[in-house]
């Protein structure tokens, strides 16, 4: 008889890497590109908003439009 028959060895699993906000966002819009579903320009994302098929909305800090702004926000809102 072995002198290990009861041990049992669990498996080693890789720790997944810390992400910050920023990266986690990243990996989410670059998974979504992969699978065809990221609405991209002010045009795609007030379809996709309106028909409630959007998930996740980000507007940009840089939009210089305030009427842009308003219109993301009033359709994320409903």
């Amino acid at each position: 008889m072995s002198d290990n028959e009861g041990e049992t060895s669990a498996p080693i699993i890789a720790a997944a890497p810390i992400l910050d906000v920023n990266m986690a966002l990243q990996e989410v819009l670059k998974t979504s590109l992969t699978h065809d579903g990221l609405a991209r320009g002010l045009h795609e994302a007030a379809k996709a908003l309106d028909k409630r098929q959007a998930h996740l909305c980000v507007l940009a800090t840089n939009c210089d439009e305030p009427m842009y702004q308003k219109l993301v926000e009033a359709l994320c809102a409903e």
